[in-house]
């Protein structure tokens, strides 16, 4: 119950932040930063959570599960990608295309890697003890 109760929880504030995002950045030009924030931020947000839970596991599952699934899957979106690739394509807007592709699927990696690297500089940190 506690899993998707925090699922729950966490997408209602991940899709909010992904609406939220949405507005403010608007596509302009043709271009969709709004879609390419959300998905390298989460990126970097998936990759640091599953690996900072794995190194140091002070907090519950639920919370993993919650903020993976529910938050982060509500914020990111694969589909809002691929119909912006497509809707680009059938306009012919090939450098767009080009950019869009290169600019998500190399910075979605870039950025997952810089999360599992801050996750483990996060994990190295000394715990003071009161």
């Amino acid at each position: 119950m506690a899993n998707k109760l925090s699922i729950l929880i966490f997408a209602f504030i991940g899709g909010s932040g992904r609406y939220w995002i949405g507005q403010s950045l608007p596509a302009t030009m043709g271009f969709p930063w709004a879609t390419v924030i959300v998905n390298l931020l989460g990126c970097f947000a998936l990759a640091w959570l599953s690996h900072a839970k794995r190194l140091t596991a002070h907090w519950p599952s639920a919370v993993t599960v919650g903020m993976g699934i529910g938050g982060i899957g509500a914020f990111t979106t694969f589909s809002t990608f691929s119909v912006e690739t497509v809707r680009m394509m059938t306009q012919q807007q090939w450098g767009a295309v080009g950019s869009y592709l290169a600019v998500t699927l190399i910075g979605g990696i870039l950025c997952s890697a810089l999360g599992v690297w801050s996750a483990r500089k996060w994990a190295t940190f000394p715990v003071i003890e009161k």
